[in-house]
């Protein structure tokens, strides 16, 4: 490991992690595999209705939900 991984970041580089937290909104989980995986710029029609990706991944949310209250793990 080199020196410069050891530092801490600069100040232009803190202020810009600070800025982009404020100006950036955070994407809900419910669809951020819209936001993220998706090639699509735009649904339309009834696209987003029967998307696959999106449904298959809804229901993995659920699992994981499902599983995380089970153990007593959910984060609100």
């Amino acid at each position: 490991m080199n020196e410069t991984s050891k530092k801490k970041p600069g100040l232009l580089r803190r202020l810009g992690s600070a800025l982009s937290k404020r100006l950036v909104p955070r994407v809900p989980d419910e669809v951020s595999c819209c936001e993220f995986d998706c090639r699509r710029a735009e649904c339309v029609g009834g696209d987003w209705e029967r998307c696959t990706l999106r449904l298959d991944y809804a229901e993995r949310l659920r699992e994981r939900r499902i599983e995380d209250e089970d153990q007593g793990t959910v984060q609100k």
